[in-house]
């Protein structure tokens, strides 16, 4: 699945190949490919866009 991030270190607004995301046992979102800025290289430091939300509250309807 593609998302929609945002780096909370350039700030760079990117899409990003994030695999199949899920949920762990305290509802934190997580995803199956590690996403890394572009611009910056910065890893653990996404952050999802309006559009980003969006995409991921869709697909979390479609998994119940």
């Amino acid at each position: 699945m593609i998302v929609n991030l945002k780096c909370g270190n350039c700030q760079r607004i990117y899409n990003f190949e994030v695999g199949k995301p899920s949920m762990d046992e305290n509802f934190t979102l997580q995803f199956e490919n590690k996403p890394i800025c572009p611009k910056c290289g910065a890893e653990d430091k996404e952050l999802l866009t309006e559009l980003g939300q969006s995409q991921m509250t869709d697909w979390h309807l479609n998994e119940l």
